[in-house]
């Protein structure tokens, strides 16, 4: 429930109940008076009655969780999700008993819906919120398997003292392989390629200065 009529003695009152029953406060419920109820001559005795309409103000990351379920429900999908932040991103992490068709191949899907996600809440705030969306745990099982792979290819490279290249992978996963060699005195990596799904080249230090 985001939105209710409540009635008071007094304005305050009102607010008071509105805030209670919609669990938030004041500063972050648009009010309007809508009806006032008063006895005496003009008023002079007091209020008898002050009806308010309250309504939650929606944040980004609120509007991004009901779009997001909206999007996913037109597609027959149900999921639960939770919104945290992890290091300087909102995470809206997705519960569901359909993860295969939210994931997609090498998390195609998954990338899609984060894109649709992203443009709906720039387009409504205006705002460039860094954003992540998982399903069931599936950030944490790709991060791992692209750990597993980045230090297999980081060993190819220390031994034949060449660069080597990834397959096409998405920003998150980039990311991923740029924060592992971050410190690497040995290893250096830097992106290639154009668009979204760029590759990875892991290199001897020294032969790479850019990451992306």
């Amino acid at each position: 429930m985001d939105f209710l009529e409540v009635e008071g003695k007094t304005y305050e009152e009102a607010v008071k109940k509105a805030s209670a029953a919609l669990n938030a406060d004041e500063k972050d419920l648009d009010i309007e008076v809508t009806e006032v109820d008063t006895k005496g001559i003009l008023g002079l005795l007091g209020s008898k009655k002050v009806r308010i309409s309250a309504r939650k103000r929606n944040t980004p990351e609120e509007y991004g969780k009901r779009f997001l379920t909206e999007v996913v429900a037109f597609y027959g999908v149900n999921i639960s999700v939770e919104v945290g932040t992890q290091n300087d991103r909102v995470v809206f992490s997705m519960e569901t008993a359909d993860e295969e068709a939210l994931v997609g191949e090498n998390g195609e899907v998954l990338e899609a819906l984060q894109h649709l996600v992203k443009l709906a809440i720039t387009k409504k705030y205006k705002e460039n919120l860094k954003l992540l969306l998982d399903v069931n745990g599936f950030r944490e099982r790709q991060q791992k398997m692209i750990v597993v792979m980045a230090k297999r290819l980081a060993d190819q490279v220390r031994k034949e003292g060449k660069p080597v290249k990834t397959k096409p992978l998405n920003p998150y996963e980039r990311r991923i392989i740029h924060t592992l060699f971050k410190n690497n005195n040995r290893i250096s990596t830097h992106s290639e390629g154009e668009g979204h799904t760029k590759k990875v080249v892991i290199s001897p230090s020294g032969s790479a200065d850019a990451r992306h």
